[in-house]
C-alpha cells in the first residue's frame, strides 16, 4: 500500500485522463455507444441520455485530476469515483454486456476502484 500512497498523484492523473476520455460520448454518442457496448442507439432521447452520461463521467475524470493536485479534496472525490465506477461495473456484468470494450472498461474501472479503496484505507 505504500506504493499506492507514494504514487497516488500519478494514479489519479492517469485514472482521471482515462475517465475524462468519455467526453467523446458528448460529441459522438452513437459512435461511442456502438464502440463500447457493441449496440446501436437511435433517437433524440438516446442521444440525450448518452451525452449526459458522457458529461457526468468526464466531469468525474476532471475531479480525479483535480484531486491529484489538491489532497484535501481526495476523500470525497474518491468516494464519488468509487461509487460511480462500482455501479458501472455491476451494471455491465449483471446486464451481460460482453463486448470486449465494455469488459475492458469494466476491468479498468475495477482496478481504479481497488486502487482508490486501498489508498483510502492506507491514509
Amino acid at each position: 500500500m505504500n506504493w499506492i500512497v507514494g504514487n497516488i498523484d500519478w494514479i489519479l492523473i492517469v485514472s482521471g485522463v482515462l475517465t475524462f476520455s468519455m467526453v467523446l460520448m458528448m460529441f459522438a454518442p452513437r459512435f461511442m455507444t456502438r464502440r463500447i457496448f457493441g449496440e446501436e442507439t437511435q433517437g433524440r432521447l438516446a442521444d440525450l441520455v448518452s451525452r449526459s452520461w458522457g458529461e457526468m463521467v468526464a466531469a468525474s475524470g476532471l475531479m480525479l485530476i483535480y484531486a491529484a493536485y489538491f489532497p484535501e479534496t481526495r476523500f470525497p472525490i474518491l468516494l464519488f469515483a468509487i461509487a460511480g465506477k462500482s455501479s458501472f461495473v455491476v451494471l455491465v456484468v449483471s446486464k451481460g454486456y460482453r463486448s470486449p470494450n465494455a469488459m475492458l472498461t469494466a476491468l479498468a474501472d475495477t482496478v481504479m476502484v481497488v486502487l482508490f479503496a486501498l489508498y483510502l484505507l492506507a491514509v
